[in-house]
């Protein structure tokens, strides 16, 4: 104990300079840290945009004369306002064996869609099943596929979004393979811009 003692008094002047150096470092940090800039110290038109952060300047904080100047005219009005989708149900329907037939149509507005449809489909047919989505005016078409191997029943969804902007109507048909086949499905048909 009385070693450690006689160490420290005997410090060498080098080392109580660093040591002086360095509580007056510490201290001027926190001195300088206690007088931070703050939005009364900044002089007008000092500050850049880039320089502040994302969402800081809200409309209360502006002129009313700048809020003012910051409107442009009014935008044209969006197309239909809501947009609302269109829901149809076909109730099941057999079609007779290598037939193609629809299971039913919806009409709707002229516009460009985002088709949904689900066809539920029964059959005993050994070859492939097929259901889709067609559209009219060019919008396309969607097909799924089913193998029943002879017997067998599923869910075939069926998703589309049209080519054109001009479709008026979304129609929902199967091929029933070799042998007939039970169908029944809906389709949800939602415009978009």
């Amino acid at each position: 104990m009385n070693n450690a003692i006689t160490r420290i008094k005997q410090l060498r002047p080098a080392t109580l300079i660093a040591m002086l150096a360095l509580f007056v470092a510490i201290g001027g940090t926190a001195t300088a840290a206690s007088g931070l800039i703050n939005g009364k110290k900044l002089k007008n038109n000092t500050v850049a945009g880039k320089k502040l952060k994302n969402r800081t300047i809200t409309k209360k904080k502006l002129a009313p004369a700048t809020v003012k100047a910051l409107k442009g005219n009014q935008g044209l009005p969006g197309k239909d306002g809501i947009v609302s989708p269109t829901f149809k149900e076909f109730s099941s329907i057999n079609i007779p064996a290598n037939l193609e037939l629809g299971i039913g149509s919806v009409n709707v507005p002229a516009g460009r869609y985002m088709i949904t449809a689900t066809v539920q489909v029964t059959s005993n047919a050994t070859n492939n099943v097929s259901c889709g989505v067609a559209t009219n005016n060019g919008g396309g078409s969607q097909s799924s596929v089913f193998d029943p191997d002879g017997g067998g029943r599923t869910a075939l969804p069926i998703q589309l979004v049209t080519d054109t902007d001009t479709v008026t109507q979304v129609s929902i048909g199967c091929h029933s393979g070799n042998q007939v086949t039970g169908a029944s499905g809906n389709v949800i048909v939602t415009p978009v811009q």
